[in-house]
């Protein structure tokens, strides 16, 4: 029993060795820049009313996805401006559009407790399509959810932001 228990040991200790050889590690919480942000304002300059709020909510589910507290006391903030909102017809059959674009973007900064500021991913356009027809409200329900994905998508991206050594 005593062999089977030193060559786990061994085993283990070496997968170890041999991972940590490759550039992985085990990252905990001790590994992110930031243990706690505080979000808003987010500012929305399209025309699509609603866009501030749901991009609010991603960014709160992934923020604690990735181990950070959201805590609207923390000395560290989230800020920025929804800039374009822009959803276009891409494809249609017998006059009408069964293939649709949405394109959001926007300008994202995250300030330190120190009050430096750096600008976080999210301002590049992120495009995202989705196909429906038929009636009106098949069409519309299938445009929330693709803004919605659109926005968790968003978020990931702005948060991927702080999980990278700040300047």
């Amino acid at each position: 029993m005593k062999s089977f228990t030193f060559a786990i040991a061994v085993f283990s200790l070496c997968g170890m060795l041999a991972l940590s050889g490759c550039g992985y590690t085990f990252a905990g919480r001790k590994g992110l820049m930031v243990a706690s942000v505080g979000i808003g304002p987010i500012k929305n300059e399209s025309m699509e009313p609603g866009l501030s709020e749901m991009l609010y909510s991603a960014l709160s589910d992934e923020l604690m996805k990735q181990g950070i507290n959201v805590d609207q006391n923390s000395p560290n903030r989230i800020s920025g401006n929804l800039t374009l909102f822009d959803l276009s017809g891409v494809s249609e059959a017998n006059d009408s559009f069964t293939a649709y674009q949405v394109t959001i973007s926007g300008r994202f900064v995250f300030r330190g407790a120190n009050g430096k500021e750096v600008l976080l991913p999210g301002s590049t356009p992120f495009i995202l399509t989705f196909s429906s027809q038929g009636a009106l409200n098949q069409v519309f329900a299938q445009r929330q959810l693709a803004v919605e994905a659109g926005m968790q998508n968003l978020a990931s991206q702005i948060v991927s932001g702080l999980l990278v050594p700040l300047k």
